[in-house]
């Protein structure tokens, strides 16, 4: 397992609604920050977990979640609105880099509809995040359900900033051959069309 620090405060506070400053957090995730955001998963988040198979948004959710050995809990006010992280890729156990055969990772994250508000906090936090992922895996790659990149542009430019490259088409996968871009982060990506 990947050593994980124990608490990022990042200095992004907000004043909310009841006047009240909070601070967003990243912390090392429990199964509890689980429960919490799969309780109010964002549509688009469970639309593309829905995509993958037939099991269901909170077993591919829940599964992600426990074969990652590194992932994070987005907290705001004590509340988490996102989980992040990153697992070995299945079926690319063959692929071998400096680090042997689990040289490839699959990234994810997903979050509640208060994720949405995030944008400045998540465009300086992504990039460090997806540094330290390459620090244990030199490969990441995964695919982003086609209608949740065109329902937000922004995404491709987002991942784009965390070193990936998005396919700019899409690729069938999953249930029934749903539509997903695949995005990867290696010296490779060179070769890989230009963004959607």
């Amino acid at each position: 397992m990947h050593a994980q620090r124990a608490s990022v405060r990042t200095g992004f506070a907000r004043t909310g609604g009841d006047g009240r400053r909070t601070r967003l957090t990243v912390v090392p995730a429990r199964r509890v920050h689980l429960r919490e955001v799969l309780a109010a998963l964002r549509p688009r988040d469970r639309a593309e977990l829905e995509a993958l198979g037939p099991r269901g948004a909170t077993t591919e959710a829940a599964r992600a979640f426990a074969l990652s050995p590194m992932r994070w809990a987005v907290l705001r006010g004590g509340r988490c609105v996102a989980l992040f992280g990153a697992r070995p890729y299945p079926g690319l156990s063959w692929v071998s880099g400096p680090s042997g055969p689990s040289g490839v990772a699959a990234p994810w994250l997903f979050g509640t509809p208060e994720l949405d508000a995030e944008g400045r906090a998540l465009a300086r936090l992504g990039p460090l995040f997806a540094a330290r992922m390459r620090a244990a895996w030199p490969c990441l790659v995964n695919m982003i359900h086609a209608p949740a990149l065109a329902e937000r542009p922004a995404t491709a430019r987002w991942l784009a900033r965390c070193g990936f490259a998005v396919a700019a088409r899409p690729a069938p996968l999953g249930r029934d051959g749903a539509p997903f871009h695949p995005f990867i982060n290696h010296p490779l990506t060179r070769a890989i069309p230009e963004t959607p």
